[in-house]
């Protein structure tokens, strides 16, 4: 994620970002869980199937997203920062 487009971004857009990348990659982890825990069930009964290789194949996709959302969340700290530090000095 672009630290430019970041810093762009209104604050309502920015929580926005936040909560559907955070909401997208706790779906993605759990999708991930159970199709391997299905697939694991399934060369349990049936013998090995290549499929199991397809959720570890998609999980490198979920440190991405953390990734992102660390960025978001340090943003979002910030700004907060910023219009606390900007409260106390207009009331001083």
């Amino acid at each position: 994620m672009n630290q430019q487009e970041i810093s762009d971004l209104s604050l309502e857009e920015l929580k926005n970002k936040h909560t559907s990348i955070k909401t997208i990659t706790w779906m993605l982890t759990v999708v991930l869980i159970g199709s391997l825990g299905l697939f694991i069930f399934i060369s349990i009964k049936d013998g090995l199937t290549p499929l199991i290789a397809v959720p570890f194949a998609l999980s490198a996709i979920l440190p991405i997203n953390f990734k992102n959302l660390k960025i978001l969340r340090a943003e979002l700290e910030s700004r907060k920062t910023k219009s606390k530090n900007t409260i106390e000095m207009n009331k001083n």
